[in-house]
């Protein structure tokens, strides 16, 4: 059973932690990741959330992730192949444990829609 989702008000460090993941994962991952963006509700100032910093990569091309799973364990994160059953188009990792993880990683193509609705949705 999963743990119940925990609200907190909104955490002015957010924005901050983003950059230092985002830092950390790019000089990880080198040139696979074309772009960085903070996504999910800690992205929005201001918002109560769950305190988990959703971090949305681009690649060129969605099987250019399989060559950043290994790299990425090597900071903390967890690929989750079972999901690709739901979201074809996205692979998630997990950083930090599956509950409460601290960080979820979606690397997708940019000219997807899941790309372009999450930039919407922030």
């Amino acid at each position: 059973m999963s743990a119940p989702i925990q609200i907190v008000d909104y955490n002015p460090n957010w924005p901050s932690m983003y950059e230092m993941e985002k830092e950390l994962i790019l000089v990880t991952v080198g040139g696979l990741a074309v772009r960085l963006e903070h996504v999910g509700s800690t992205a929005v100032p201001g918002l109560g959330a769950k305190p988990i910093i959703d971090i949305m990569a681009a690649v060129h091309r969605i099987d250019d992730a399989a060559k950043i799973v290994e790299p990425l364990a090597g900071i903390g994160y967890e690929y989750v192949a079972e999901y690709e059953e739901f979201v074809p188009e996205r692979r998630y990792f997990r950083k930090g444990g599956s509950e409460p993880a601290s960080h979820h990683l979606h690397v997708v193509e940019p000219t997807t829609d899941f790309w372009k609705d999450h930039l919407l949705l922030r």
